[in-house]
């Protein structure tokens, strides 16, 4: 493909494709589709032969390849590298024009109009669900923790804070 360079020339060799990593479509902010990244060598653009199709006008045919490779660390972990083909509209990872960049955990991806927040899963926790809660209105729920009741004063206390007589 035009514009790609081989990072096994690098001297990073490609790793297996079991890896578990994913893109996470955004929409209008809110977490969409999840997309399993379970190739080594993962696809994004308008053509059909794409791992990823994007119907976009702003997004080349061949637009970026992600790729996995062992770490060179020889620590047997997985790297995922994102890389722009030369397309017309350029990637871009946290709002920063890439022509090879490493993903991590949380990284957002933007390919035209299009949103994706990469999850590697060997960094994700079960921490990072979030909790939803149910109100009394039915149909309402939210996110955050409720406040703390107030707590009473001290037995003998008056709500006025003054200590009551006995």
């Amino acid at each position: 493909m035009p514009g790609e360079v081989d990072l096994n020339s690098a001297g990073l060799p490609r790793a297996d494709g079991n890896e578990m990593a994913s893109l996470i479509q955004l929409k209008d902010g809110s977490a969409g589709v999840r997309l399993p990244v379970d190739k080594p060598r993962f696809s994004i653009g308008r053509g059909a032969d794409n791992d990823i199709s994007i119907d976009d006008e702003l997004v080349s045919k061949y637009h970026a390849v992600i790729e996995q490779v062992e770490s060179p660390d020889g620590d047997g972990n997985i790297a995922y590298y994102i890389q722009d083909l030369d397309s017309t509209n350029s990637t871009f990872v946290n709002e920063e024009t890439v022509s090879l960049f490493r993903l991590a955990h949380g990284d957002v991806i933007q390919v035209g109009r299009n949103f994706f927040r990469f999850a590697d899963e060997t960094e994700e926790t079960p921490d990072d669900t979030t909790k939803l809660h149910k109100t009394w209105i039915p149909g309402v729920y939210y996110t955050r923790k409720k406040p703390k009741a107030k707590t009473r004063g001290k037995k003998g206390a008056s709500r006025s804070g003054k200590k009551s007589k006995k």
